[in-house]
């Protein structure tokens, strides 16, 4: 496990004004809200909320989102996505060396909850990035 740079732990322990609660919040519980993410936070934000060691992301079920999709598997036992391919009139060149063509109908999206890590998992985190700052 690599130790996070103590600023990029700063970057999501920190205080904003929420202009829906019309307060100031912790930015870490900003995943707690209902309208979570809303207009305000820009998407790099959300994404330091995702990459955050002191946030525990949960996978709590999966989603089916139906795709078509053709994955070729070569002799050499490479694999190539192949989006455009025709079933019905193949191209020659793509079709050299083809061991088998795997066809993608469907696939998962998982739906992640974002929570803050307990107080304690929090504060071994920032005592690691200390010391490996000393």
């Amino acid at each position: 496990m690599t130790l996070p740079d103590l600023s990029d732990l700063k970057k999501v322990d920190r205080v904003l004004f929420c202009e829906q609660k019309r307060m100031t919040v912790s930015f870490m519980h900003c995943p707690l809200c209902n309208v979570f993410p809303c207009k305000q936070l820009p998407a790099d934000e959300v994404r330091e909320l995702h990459l955050s060691p002191l946030m525990e992301r949960r996978v709590v079920k999966f989603i089916p989102r139906r795709v078509k999709l053709y994955i070729i598997k070569y002799l050499d036992g490479t694999l190539k996505e192949a989006p455009n391919l025709d079933p019905n009139h193949p191209e020659w060149e793509l079709m050299q060396n083809v061991e088998i063509v795997y066809q993608v109908g469907k696939e998962l999206v998982p739906v992640i909850i974002l929570r803050p890590k307990p107080q304690a998992e929090r504060e071994k985190v920032n005592k690691a990035a200390k010391k490996k700052l000393l």
